[in-house]
């Protein structure tokens, strides 16, 4: 029943290591005859704390039973030694001692004893609790070793999430082509989250956004994004058009989502010529555009059934004014739904947030004093995506 190498096989009482620890020769003999014929195979004696605690690196118990009264080292402060040494913290410790005051019953669980027993010892009840501590570190262990796998899984996950989203040399290499400055923000909540965004060219070289937020959390949202990645892979973006895009993303959505799950889009491109963001929304967060000397964002519209829903749903194209000089703040619903008493952050506030730092330059400087606002008013629950798109 050992935790050392990560895992814990299949325990049988057979399989445990117990430590007897009394200076009393016919004691020590005597119990462990006893735990011998309740099927505990491996047992180790020692004739005080000072014995026990040489040898308890090698023989690495799973259970103590341990006498208070002892010469060289007691038991008290053997047990207080034992809780000092992170490899013992949680060995349990079975106290047994002809000790019955509560003082000293008191004393031992100061010390760190996890049970006690009175001499003279009861056969019965002694196996029927070294039992009891046995099976619990043993369910302990497992839930540990689950827990170890299971953050392990979800850090890998997380990390497959992030390699999803463009990396820095693209944005930078995009920028150059288009002349539209890409800054962003991620930061998952604690679970796995339904967040994902990209960025595309079409056949005119126009840059192409698009910010999607499944419902819920945990591995089904985060398969949902792997599913939309896969999707668009194969996709051609030579004449892109938000509406039917979102519409034929829609579509496809429908037929892959599991009941009552659902998706929020919002897809978009920069239009340098018409000096414009054409941009479809299928219940997304309203994207907002600061115009260069405005104080106040103007803020686009994000209303559109959202995806998975219906698969007839149509999605209009809508335009916002995106001069050279201008902003679009793109955001997920995490950076609105921060509590505020009985209400929430939502648009205004967001607004009223971002717009003093629209004055700041450097777009990843902006996004993190924005994302410092933001915590500063209250937890951030969900998973956290800003973008900010410059015109140059």
């Amino acid at each position: 029943m050992s935790e050392a190498d990560g895992t814990v096989e299949s325990w049988t009482i057979a399989d445990a290591r117990v430590m007897v620890v009394d200076d009393n020769r016919v004691n020590r003999h005597l119990l462990h005859a006893l735990l011998d014929r309740g099927g505990i195979r491996h047992v180790e004696m020692a004739g005080d704390g000072v014995e026990a605690l040489e040898r308890i690196g090698e023989f690495r118990p799973d259970l103590i039973l341990l006498d208070l009264m002892m010469p060289n080292m007691d038991g008290f402060e053997t047990c207080r030694r034992l809780r000092e040494d992170a490899r013992w913290r949680e060995v349990p410790v079975l106290v047994q001692s002809s000790l019955s005051r509560a003082e000293d019953r008191a004393r031992a669980f100061s010390a760190g004893a996890t049970d006690y027993v009175t001499k003279p010892i009861n056969a019965m009840e002694l196996l029927a609790r070294v039992r009891i501590h046995l099976q619990n570190r043993s369910l302990l262990g497992s839930l540990r070793t689950f827990r170890r796998r299971t953050e392990a899984e979800l850090d890998m996950a997380r990390a497959m999430q992030r390699r999803l989203l463009p990396s820095v040399e693209h944005r930078r290499a995009l920028e150059a082509e288009t002349g539209v400055a890409i800054d962003a923000h991620f930061a998952p909540s604690s679970e796995l989250g339904g967040d994902c965004w990209d960025l595309r060219r079409d056949g005119d070289g126009r840059l192409i956004v698009y910010l999607v937020d499944f419902s819920g959390h945990g591995v089904g949202a985060a398969l949902n994004t792997f599913r939309l990645h896969t999707m668009l892979q194969p996709m051609d973006f030579a004449g892109f058009e938000p509406g039917a895009f979102v519409s034929a993303i829609n579509r496809r959505l429908c037929g892959l989502l599991p009941s009552g799950q659902f998706a929020t889009l919002l897809a978009g491109v920069v239009d340098p010529v018409a000096g414009c963001f054409h941009y479809a929304s299928a219940g997304s967060t309203r994207p907002m555009v600061w115009l260069p000397g405005d104080a106040e964002p103007l803020p686009g519209d994000g209303s559109g059934l959202p995806l998975g829903l219906l698969a007839s749903a149509g999605y209009e194209t809508r335009s916002l004014p995106l001069p050279p000089g201008g902003r679009l703040l793109l955001y997920s619903d995490a950076a609105i739904e921060i509590p505020q008493g009985e209400d929430v952050l939502d648009e205004p506030g967001l607004a009223r947030l971002a717009s003093p730092l629209m004055e700041e330059p450097d777009g990843a400087r902006l996004l993190d004093r924005l994302r410092d606002a933001l915590h500063a008013v209250g937890p951030v629950d969900d998973d956290l995506t800003l973008l900010l798109l410059t015109r140059r």
